[in-house]
């Protein structure tokens, strides 16, 4: 409970500030494909923070470095309002990406080791509800103040310094080994899946973006920050639910072909939503049970992309594989928001949707052409794996997968009696 509570309070302040900071940003005059920027630089923070995370750790101890991090990540939301300039906020955002995603891997690489074999499918369905119960919260708190003042800003921070309390306080003893991942190159997960690739690639194209950019398009078209709270809120709850029965449907179809029902199924949804942004904007209603259809459409991808993978590797490489993927998925959320945003300054509110809409066009055709040229059987006869929600954190949460049969970081006694009772 201490770890959740901890990276809940993180993620309560740390979803409340991407946010604000984009309502900050347009207040301030920022352009759009400056706001764009700013989010890549935050995934490209993310992104080294997955290369340097497991030596921090090691240097420092799980409860230190999370505190270090912790305390990084405090002194940036203060200092966004310290120095408001766009040149110093990029710096700020990319220090706050690394400090956030260490975080992820300090929590998820704890939980592994506290975390029962016969317990594992549990606490990785409680971390994802977590994770998103958070970022909904947290788009409520945008009703306390304007983004023009400096208490959403203190509320940020609060909510970041206060998670340091829980892991200070806890008794749970931290992991005592390794945490490197064992590698698996990116043209080898390819190889064996290329579709699961495509996906992930394109789930961070797009939902780099989402995150990023979204209240800057609902800004555009007039929304108050309270539709804008409420927009966000129900698309990732519409999306949360979406995303299950789409899952579910993988895990009795060719998981390809539903990935490509998916992209063109969002395809379709974005092309409605670029529609009636250009000319029934006040059709608010509409616009949002658009935008939590294709939001759950997006989600579904990643998880229905991994499962593929697992699908088509040995079980002991599921954590490296599948780490892969990830980064693909980071590649495409550095990219994807600085194209957005300048697809944004040039085109208006519109430009969001549209980009999705190309997207999705771009890669159902590469999709495509990857299925005619694919001899592979999808569904394998042993071993099939079935759909699990997720979320894309740190490489870490990959090892709480209900198909994961590794244990990282497990304590010496729980170590000797898996050596036990292997024969």
């Amino acid at each position: 409970m201490s770890l959740f509570l901890a990276i809940f309070l993180l993620l309560l302040g740390n979803s409340l500030l991407s946010t604000l900071l984009v309502l900050r940003g347009i207040a301030e005059g920022f352009s759009g494909k400056y706001l764009g920027l700013l989010t890549s630089v935050y995934f490209l923070g993310a992104f080294v923070a997955t290369l340097l995370a497991s030596k921090m750790i090691k240097r420092m101890g799980h409860i230190r470095c999370f505190t270090f991090c912790t305390a990084l990540v405090g002194a940036c939301v203060l200092a966004y309002v310290i120095v408001i300039s766009p040149s110093v906020w990029l710096i700020i955002r990319f220090f706050t990406g690394f400090a956030v995603f260490v975080i992820y891997t300090v929590v998820e690489s704890w939980l592994n080791g506290q975390t029962q074999d016969a317990y594992r499918s549990r606490v990785f369905s409680i971390y994802t509800l977590v994770n998103l119960l958070a970022i909904v919260a947290s788009q409520q708190l945008l009703l306390v103040d304007s983004a023009t003042g400096y208490t959403l800003f203190l509320i940020a921070g609060f909510l970041v310094t206060v998670a340091v309390m829980p892991i200070s306080w806890t008794r749970l003893q931290q992991p005592h080994i390794n945490v490197d991942m064992p590698s698996m190159s990116i043209s080898k997960v390819f190889d064996a899946a290329p579709v699961a690739v495509t996906g992930c690639l394109v789930s961070g194209l797009i939902m780099g973006p989402f995150w990023g950019l979204t209240p800057l398009f609902v800004s555009d078209l007039g929304y108050t920050e309270n539709q804008l709270a409420a927009f966000i809120s129900l698309s990732i709850l519409g999306g949360a639910a979406v995303q299950y029965p789409v899952g579910r449907w993988s895990d009795r179809m060719d998981r390809r072909r539903v990935i490509l029902v998916t992209f063109v199924s969002g395809a379709l949804m974005a092309l409605a939503m670029a529609i009636f942004a250009k000319y029934f904007a006040t059709e608010r209603g509409f616009i949002t049970a658009l935008s939590a259809i294709f939001c759950g459409l997006v989600l579904a991808i990643y998880p229905i992309s991994v499962v593929h993978l697992v699908d088509r590797i040995h079980k002991d490489q599921l954590v490296a594989g599948c780490s892969g993927l990830l980064m693909v998925y980071g590649l495409g959320s550095f990219i994807g928001p600085a194209i957005a945003g300048f697809a944004l300054e040039y085109l208006g509110a519109s430009a969001l949707p549209i980009y999705y809409l190309v997207i999705l066009i771009i890669f159902s055709a590469i999709l495509t052409m990857q299925l005619i040229r694919s001899r592979i059987v999808e569904r394998p006869e042993e071993n099939e794996s079935h759909y699990v929600a997720m979320v894309r954190t740190s490489q870490n949460v990959l090892a709480m997968h209900p198909e994961s049969e590794q244990v990282l970081d497990a304590p010496p006694e729980r170590r000797d009696e898996r050596e036990k009772s292997t024969p």
